[in-house]
């Protein structure tokens, strides 16, 4: 069965660049053009999804950035490759805060245009769900138990402050998600919020990526570039992965951070900027440091306050509250109903220790809803590695051990309400029955703990 080619669509009010684009992308996308604003706002209505569109920034009825943003508002908005002769690069930095994926100049360079279309088709594909709105992002970092509750306290604590954060954790365990969380609860959640994914981007250009660069400045710069620093301007950039950057990078961001100024690749001008810096890291940059592989003068500088995230495996009492959040989306997402996960499907769900963290578990449970037509998903349905388990879990506890209560089959509700209460006993056991000590030992308030009792039905002492 052959595969739809991807589309592009091409808007511009001029023949001759909109013949361009379609003659250099049709090799390779099914291209569409539109001769104007609003004849491209049109297309995407009707000929719709695209997987990336060319705006042109300047056409007689609408702007390219009065397009942009009617774009931006579809849900899900696809990537958008402004394209300009303006030699001003103001316009350009406005695209990119209203949410442009890049830029081109003309005239065009043929290689240029196939790379950036390229490259922000890959990188959307490898975005699973649209960036978080500011009204929704918390929802989208999930955990009920101690671990996460104090990453939730911290990110409350900094919603006020311009401090630099370094979160640290293992592949898989959200960091991006906490460092957008930060930026939609900060006083900058009305700027622009900039990934930009160290590892990903080649060392030899990962300069130019961070600070933008001159024409002619290097072989390959064939236009002026805006650098992601200008991009956040007034907002957070977000520097993922930063244990991957080369050393000789790390001290133009050093001096960057320290100067709060930047310069472009092959320019001797200085750009102020105003940026709040959010970095994180698989690494443990202290080793790092002590090998020489990262400045001791930059880790005290990003290292602020650290946010280190738990893996999945130190805060498995989450497991069954992630487990029913995925199981909604996909189900959802795929318009199939919500499935249910028999004791013994969880207790080997639960046992498993998620090497991948949280993403391996979306994958696993989107693989699931996929593939799988049964009403009650049973240890047989998981995906191999977390069925057959090791040697010690084939002769695993009954469910009821794993789980606090006995049952063949179970909906998520009722599993995470059993857990909840597991837990709340315990704490009241080793609190003499006092609530306010036992809210302490859950890392919530008195009150959270109160609600929770009285809707679980549990009984404790008041001592105030």
């Amino acid at each position: 069965m052959t595969m739809p080619r991807q589309k592009v669509l091409c808007i511009d009010d001029e023949e001759s660049p909109r013949e361009s684009l379609r003659y250099i992308l049709k090799d390779r996308y099914d291209v569409v053009t539109a001769s104007s604003g609003c004849g491209g706002l049109e297309a995407l209505r009707a000929q719709g999804p695209f997987d990336a569109v060319l705006l042109d920034m300047k056409m007689p009825d609408l702007t390219g950035l009065e397009v942009l943003e009617q774009i931006m508002k579809s849900s899900p908005a696809p990537p958008v490759v402004m394209v300009t002769a303006i030699m001003d690069p103001k316009p350009a930095v406005q695209a990119m805060k209203m949410g442009a994926a890049d830029y081109l100049s003309k005239p065009f360079d043929v290689d240029e245009i196939r790379l950036v279309v390229e490259r922000v088709i890959r990188e959307r594909s490898q975005k699973k769900t649209p960036a978080p709105s500011p009204s929704s992002v918390s929802d989208n970092i999930l955990g009920d138990g101690p671990a996460m509750q104090r990453v939730f306290n911290l990110i409350e604590r900094l919603k006020d402050a311009e401090t630099t954060v370094l979160i640290q954790g293992e592949t898989g365990t959200g960091k991006e998600l906490v460092a957008r969380a930060l930026h939609f609860h900060s006083l900058r959640k009305t700027g622009p919020f900039v990934p930009v994914h160290c590892a990903a981007i080649p060392n030899d250009l990962l300069e130019s990526e961070l600070f933008g660069h001159e024409k002619g400045s290097f072989t390959g710069a064939l236009a002026r570039r805006i650098g992601m620093f200008e991009a956040a301007d007034g907002g957070t950039l977000f520097l993922d992965e930063i244990g991957e950057m080369p050393i000789g990078t790390q001290s133009k961001l050093l001096r960057a951070i320290q100067e709060r100024e930047i310069r472009r690749v092959g320019s001797q001008e200085t750009i102020r900027i105003n940026v709040r810096l959010v970095c994180a890291t698989n690494r443990d940059l202290e080793a790092e440091v002590k090998r020489g592989a990262f400045r001791e003068d930059l880790f005290y500088r990003i290292n602020v306050v650290p946010i280190p995230l738990p893996p999945l495996r130190d805060r498995r009492e989450d497991i069954p509250t992630l487990v029913l959040h995925f199981t909604q989306r996909f189900a959802k997402e795929l318009n199939r109903p919500v499935s249910q996960f028999t004791a013994h499907a969880m207790a080997r769900m639960l046992r498993y220790p998620w090497p991948g963290n949280v993403r391996e578990l979306e994958h696993a449970i989107e693989r699931l809803m996929v593939i799988c037509d049964a009403a009650m998903i049973d240890v047989e349905h998981l995906p191999s590695l977390v069925s057959e388990g090791d040697a010690t879990m084939l002769n695993e506890e009954p469910p009821s051990a794993v789980l606090g209560f006995e049952t063949d089959g179970l909906d998520l509700p009722k599993l995470t309400e059993n857990l909840e209460r597991q837990a709340i006993e315990e704490a009241l056991r080793r609190s003499g029955g006092v609530i306010s000590d036992a809210a302490r030992l859950l890392h919530v308030t008195r009150r959270i703990l109160r609600y929770k009792m009285n809707q679980l039905g549990i009984v404790g002492r008041d001592t105030d």
